[in-house]
């Protein structure tokens, strides 16, 4: 099924008035609309908003992972692993009126830890707290460091806290949904944005290793890192966030390791699979076809395959030293330190022969080698 044919499909199949779309590589942007839209055309993106949060706690230099009081770290917050219940103490999302900040502030005290901290519990609550821990840090609201460090710098001039003409309208099966003000909730969940912006953003977002990591599970193919999930579809890992709001859906994803991705937008509460529709958009790029810079001198004979056993560990440079399953920095003379990946924290040291020759590479505590067999003796 070619992208239009998707997008008509998922337009069709569940009534939807409009839907935007964008599909992007390290290179360019394609964006394409049907419906009731324009490319210029404004979103409340929901839930996406919460992956601003994340890269403005990393913005500003904090710890992720010191304690804060009864609230976990941010850390578990971003991942929702804090126990924390999921939504504003009050009947909210029954009035559709969101009270502002500082009663927001007044009724944390009535908020339940509903689990024990390390389990994954979805909470929208945890991202209000976050957004009070921004302004704490920078003595600013929230909305204006995302501002000011994020859409400015970036030139996501279409990204937003109050909707911009032209916006899409929120309907449910045709209906008009009632406009919604998150108010002092906006943190989790409160930016407007189109398909175009958010695929700017996503490779702005990809650049932040410290959030891609898996942090928790929340089923076998849904792991959560910090601030964005990640979700296993037809073998592939793709990153990223879903956003729902009254009258509003969202789905941004996108593969870390071919900086490939997708954004669909559109103005409707009712269920539209945009979650499949992104999944399959985002662009089948190989890693032949990604642009790779020519590795440093002291790295340039690591690269190819090593054996542990067995087991064949392919070394590549895309800007650093990687394996399929790991990514590494550098250490000092021949260490590498495992930053992501299988062995996160372990190091990987060279040990070269006298004329300088890399003849086994010690990870985390065993050996590889240039040639498949029991690693442990020669």
């Amino acid at each position: 099924m070619s992208k239009p044919d998707l997008l008509e499909r998922a337009l069709g199949e569940h009534g939807l008035p409009g839907i935007s779309a964008a599909v992007f590589d390290s290179d360019s942007v394609s964006e394409r609309v049907l419906g009731d839209a324009t490319p210029d055309t404004q979103y409340l993106i929901g839930s996406v908003t919460k992956t601003f949060v994340a890269a403005a706690l990393v913005a500003l230099e904090i710890d992720l992972h010191a304690p804060l009081m009864r609230y976990g770290t941010p850390a578990q917050l971003l991942s929702h692993t804090s126990g924390l219940q999921r939504e504003l103490p009050g009947d909210a999302w029954g009035t559709l009126e969101f009270p502002d900040r500082e009663q927001i502030v007044e009724s944390l005290d009535e908020a339940e830890l509903v689990l024990p901290p390390g389990r994954w519990h979805y909470s929208n609550l945890g991202y209000v707290v976050l957004g009070e821990l921004i302004r704490e840090r920078a003595g600013t609201p929230f909305e204006d460091v995302i501002s000011e460090r994020l859409l400015e710098p970036l030139g996501l001039t279409r990204t937003s806290w109050e909707p911009r003409e032209p916006h899409a309208r929120g309907t449910n099966r045709g209906v008009p949904e009632p406009p919604i003000d998150k108010g002092g909730a906006r943190a989790s969940g409160g930016l407007w944005s189109t398909a175009g912006d958010l695929s700017r953003w996503a490779r702005h977002l990809m650049d932040l290793d410290a959030l891609h990591r898996p942090f928790a599970h929340a089923g076998w193919d849904e792991a959560w890192g910090l601030g964005v999930a990640c979700f296993r579809v037809d073998g592939r890992e793709l990153w990223g966030h879903e956003g729902s709001s009254v009258g509003y859906q969202s789905a941004l994803l996108y593969d870390c390791s071919t900086r490939a991705g997708a954004a669909v937008l559109t103005n409707a509460t009712q269920p539209a699979g945009l979650r499949s529709v992104a999944a399959s958009l985002v662009p089948l790029v190989t890693r032949s076809q990604v642009d790779e810079p020519p590795p440093p001198p002291e790295v340039e004979r690591l690269l190819g395959s090593w054996w542990s056993e067995s087991v064949e560990h392919r070394f590549r440079w895309t800007g650093r030293l990687e394996t399929g399953e790991a990514v590494f920095a550098s250490a000092g003379d021949d260490r590498y330190r495992t930053v992501k990946g299988r062995e996160e924290g372990e190091l990987l040291r060279v040990v070269r022969d006298d004329s300088g020759e890399p003849v086994e590479l010690w990870w985390a505590g065993y050996p590889l080698r240039r040639e498949p067999g029991y690693s442990f003796g020669k």
